[in-house]
């Protein structure tokens, strides 16, 4: 049974919602500000979230990017905001959806749906059964995991899909078209910044800017290239 997270401070909305999702057969836990939305974040590890942008204690599009660094689960927007630079704000904050409100019911469930199935064929897709070794850089298929000397670097499964398959072409310029279309499972409709953000988030976590073995190259404008040294 999927996990949502509603993060919602009108509190009948959050209800009305949450009523909506049950009978689809969801399980869903409701929190009305950013610091129960972080608190239930790291107990449920939900498997998609309903996002206010709009909170009494904070911005749901900062609770967004701080979420991205640790989960792909999709992020629903659900807000007030009706400009066309809020909506894109939104998805490059890393959310995969925006309604406005008021929305159609009908909708939003058609939306959760159809993110949720995405989400698990990405997980499908992603698959190995063997361990690559790449300097101080070990990849381990089967579990999905990326470790650095040895310790897990705590790569999210997108981050890890897309290392994986720069990897897997190491020597080969991987466009950005391609990685989009094979760790999303969608086309990138000239539109890189979600898969920017998790290559510099995987770069990071992997300390590339600090090893001596290998090398992550990036072409502007066209893709990268894995290099071990």
């Amino acid at each position: 049974m999927p996990i949502i997270l509603t993060v919602e401070d009108d509190v009948d909305l959050a209800q009305l919602n949450a009523r909506l999702l049950e009978r689809q057969g969801y399980e869903v836990v409701i929190a009305h500000n950013a610091a129960e939305a972080r608190t239930l974040f790291h107990e449920v590890k939900p498997d998609l979230l309903v996002l206010d942008i709009q909170l009494p204690d904070g911005d749901g599009l900062l609770l967004c990017e701080e979420f991205r660094r640790d989960t792909d689960s999709p992020m629903l927007f659900l807000t007030g905001m009706t400009e066309t630079e809020d909506k894109v704000t939104g998805l490059e904050a890393g959310g995969d959806y925006y309604l406005t409100k008021p929305y159609d019911k009908s909708e939003f469930l058609a939306v959760i749906q159809r993110l949720i199935k995405k989400e698990e064929h990405t997980r499908k897709r992603i698959a190995g059964n063997s361990v690559i070794v790449k300097g101080s850089l070990t990849l381990n298929l089967d579990e999905k995991k990326a470790y650095i000397n040895e310790c897990d670097a705590g790569l999210t499964l997108k981050e890890f899909a897309i290392l994986a398959l720069m990897v897997k072409n190491e020597g080969k310029e991987v466009t950005y078209e391609y990685l989009y279309e094979n760790v999303w499972g969608a086309t990138m409709n000239n539109n890189p910044t979600a898969l920017r953000k998790q290559v510099s988030r995987m770069r990071k976590k992997i300390d590339e800017n600090n090893a001596k073995d290998f090398a992550i190259f990036n072409e502007h404008g066209i893709g990268y290239t894995f290099i071990e040294m």
